[in-house]
């Protein structure tokens, strides 16, 4: 065997295991990718605003904002939640299923609903126990809660 030829080899064999790092690299960069393509976008929901139902002792109209605006979105026929309201006190007082689709692509909306028997001032959390129905683009999806991003502008915590 040559100098030469022993060159050759030595070169080639050194330059194999930054192959595999960069053969490795890009398949890893390629499957973060695709991940990220199938990710369905979020889905905002805000606990806007409580305020007191008129004509009632005791009731609080609940203001709820969705947010379908992501990029990617598609439209939310059904968006249907099973909410649980804890008094002050920390104990379940109500519990409402509530609908909040329809909702298209890009858009928001809000939606509002009277909660009989509960006076704003006596909520102290709001959760969002399940999701009842859940159909997006046209099909059922399973995976709704995770897509939920649930935030309050008011002193209630809200979340999953």
């Amino acid at each position: 065997m040559t100098a030469a030829m022993r060159d050759d080899r030595h070169r080639s064999a050194s330059r194999r295991p930054w192959s595999g790092v960069i053969l490795g690299a890009g398949l890893a960069a390629a499957l973060a990718g695709a991940a990220r393509a199938e990710a369905p976008p979020p889905l905002q929901l805000e606990l806007n605003r409580l305020e007191p139902m008129a004509g009632t002792a005791e009731g609080c109209r609940i203001w709820l904002v969705l947010g379908n605006d992501a990029e990617g979105a598609a439209p939310v026929g059904t968006l249907r939640l099973d909410l649980v309201m804890f008094g002050t006190d920390g104990q379940v007082a109500r519990r409402a299923a509530v609908e909040l689709g329809p909702v298209g692509a890009g858009r928001t909306v809000v939606r509002l609903f009277d909660l009989a028997g509960l006076a704003c001032d006596r909520l102290g959390r709001m959760l969002v126990n399940d999701v009842l129905a859940c159909k997006v683009g046209g099909q059922d999806q399973p995976d709704c809660a995770e897509r939920l991003r649930p935030a309050s502008r008011t002193g209630i915590r809200f979340g999953l």
